[in-house]
């Protein structure tokens, strides 16, 4: 049996997960691969998930999150902030779709698919 699509950890640069498709595609690959999306509203636990997972948390935005680490709206706004960026240029560059690693924690990605247009922020969803 082979894969009908893959999904990939969570990551927050878009660069890699490009160059894996077409990687991938390069070598006859033309199964989807969903880029694995989690958004940061706490970042000292997403940079212990990313320790665990063996995933990269760019020092640029490390440095980003250190500097309002003190204010948790603000944290999770820019979390929100930068994974709606990420996800619409991932989006832009073809992926066919976005897998969230929401930790049942799902408003911060109702709240990333309402800035693509994808939703409304405040429906709960079943």
């Amino acid at each position: 049996n082979v894969a009908d699509f893959a999904i990939t950890q969570f990551f927050f640069e878009a660069d890699p997960y490009l160059r894996l498709v077409d990687g991938l595609s390069a070598f006859g690959c033309d199964k989807p691969v969903l880029p694995g999306i989690m958004p940061v509203t706490n970042a000292a636990q997403v940079v212990r998930f990313a320790e665990l997972a063996g995933a990269a948390f760019p020092p640029h935005l490390a440095a980003r999150f250190d500097a309002i680490a003190d204010d948790p709206d603000a944290v999770r706004a820019l979390g929100v902030e930068l994974a709606s960026e990420l996800c619409q240029r991932l989006l832009d560059e073809g992926a066919p779709g976005l897998h969230f690693y929401t930790l049942n924690r799902s408003t911060a990605t109702r709240e990333i698919a309402a800035n693509l247009g994808l939703g409304d922020a405040s429906s709960t969803g079943a």
